[in-house]
């Protein structure tokens, strides 16, 4: 004879994760800021990566951006998060007062957001990146951006990892994502 167990009803738990900033796919940076996009790209087989950095104001015009090869030492998301760190020293360098900086991992954008410490590694990877939001009271920012959304900085760093050189521009947009801006351009007004 079995007996019939009670299991206690089952508790909800709030979602560990915030969820992240979601704007529309190719959306323009909010009025008087800056967006900047940033990926990374490897090939596994040389160990090889690199990061790809887009910068537009409010209209969607291309500020600069610049893409560099970069040794790679661990997993995809460490490339993402130097990418990640590249972008907001981007920002500060150029001078500008209010910026928002958009990568296509949503689960990196919730580990940086998510409020209590990350003991991981990407904890570790993260903790620049951190240190450089916290300093800048609220004028840099870090959102998700869709695969096409991200689609000019993958471009720009798949180039820089597949001819292992680097590309810096400023207002003059390189041929390689001309087509790429222009496209968002045009879905985004």
């Amino acid at each position: 004879m079995f007996t019939r167990l009670r299991l206690p009803p089952p508790r909800l738990f709030p979602p560990l994760l915030p969820p992240p900033l979601l704007l529309p796919p190719m959306a323009p940076a909010p009025t008087g800021s800056v967006k900047i996009n940033v990926d990374g790209a490897f090939l596994t087989t040389a160990r090889l990566g690199a990061i790809g950095v887009l910068a537009r104001d409010s209209s969607g015009a291309v500020l600069g951006g610049f893409a560099r090869p970069i040794p790679v030492i661990g997993p995809a998301s460490a490339l993402e998060a130097s990418a990640l760190f590249v972008g907001l020293e981007f920002a500060i360098a150029n001078g500008w007062a209010s910026a928002l900086i958009e990568f296509d991992a949503a689960v990196l954008v919730n580990k940086l957001h998510r409020p209590t410490p990350d003991l991981s590694l990407l904890g570790d990877l993260f903790a620049p990146s951190r240190h450089l939001i916290a300093a800048s009271c609220g004028r840099l920012r870090v959102g998700f951006a869709p695969r096409p959304a991200n689609s000019a900085a993958h471009t720009l760093a798949s180039w820089a990892c597949q001819h292992n050189d680097v590309i810096s521009f400023t207002s003059v947009c390189p041929e390689l994502i001309s087509r790429i801006v222009l496209d968002d351009l045009s879905s985004s007004f």
